[in-house]
């Protein structure tokens, strides 16, 4: 989603103070992704929280999420996916999300991993399940067990896991849009309890990403054609969840130095 749109999604919402914002966002999309929340804030004649405020207004969980959001869009060219083939779609997926994961921030959530008790995921789907298994999977071989919660409340395996989450765990949750109905439900408790909470969402601006202590994206576009309206790729959700883990070697390769 292009930012004015997102602009322009939430603008029932948004002060004076945050249109002076968005306007001068709009008018330098350009180079916001090279400047820092205080630039922002002296640019746009406004404070650092408002700045903040702004940007979780619109569905980020903070500036540093906001300005990669930016840097994906503005680096590059967003095209329809009905100008493309069933190939080349999955190769633009596979490339936005390498790109995007060049620039991301990911020691954060890194640092999350490694002060975790106990780390727990749920998904949403299908694909997310798969998705889920593999985090579980590889996050054994770097000795970070992992278990898998059913994504829905009436589960009594859900309800258990929840009774004995707190602070101190870390919650991954895979959703594609990030707007299931559901997960309002799902995370009630968690957000009280004060568990982190890391989503893993198609690219945009989406109520899990507004609801989660750290973001993760991945390219995964619809193709346009009438005939192929199911096509959906989920390959670059395992790019993130590979970069994610071996990232984290690296990670804690260089503490070690």
């Amino acid at each position: 989603m292009r930012l004015e749109e997102l602009i322009n999604q939430h603008y029932d919402y948004l002060s004076e103070t945050d249109l002076t914002i968005g306007k001068y966002v709009l008018e330098n999309k350009n180079i916001i992704g090279q400047l820092g929340i205080n630039e922002i804030a002296i640019n746009s004649h406004a404070s650092k929280s408002s700045v903040l405020r702004f940007a979780q207004k619109l569905g980020f969980s903070g500036y540093s999420d906001f300005k990669n959001y930016l840097k994906w869009r503005e680096g590059n060219k967003i095209v329809s996916s009905s100008e493309k083939n069933l190939v080349e779609q999955i190769v633009f997926d596979v490339t936005k999300t390498l790109e995007y994961l060049s620039v991301v921030d990911l020691e954060p959530i890194f640092e999350a991993i490694e002060n975790s008790r106990q780390i727990y995921v749920i998904s949403t789907g299908v694909a997310q399940q798969n998705q889920a298994a593999e985090l579980q999977r590889l996050f054994l071989l770097i000795d970070k067990p992992v278990q898998i919660i059913p994504g829905t409340v009436h589960a009594n395996e859900y309800k258990r896991i929840i009774e004995r989450l707190n602070e101190d765990d870390l919650l991954f949750l895979f959703s594609l849009s990030g707007e299931n109905p559901n997960l309002q439900g799902i995370l009630d408790i968690p957000e009280l309890k004060g568990t982190k909470i890391i989503s893993v969402t198609n690219f945009k601006s989406n109520w899990l990403s507004g609801h989660a202590d750290f973001n993760l994206y991945a390219s995964s576009m619809s193709n346009g054609s009438p005939n192929n309206w199911w096509v959906q790729s989920s390959s670059s959700f395992f790019i993130v969840i590979e970069t994610l883990t071996f990232g984290f070697i690296e990670y804690q390769n260089q503490k070690k130095k």
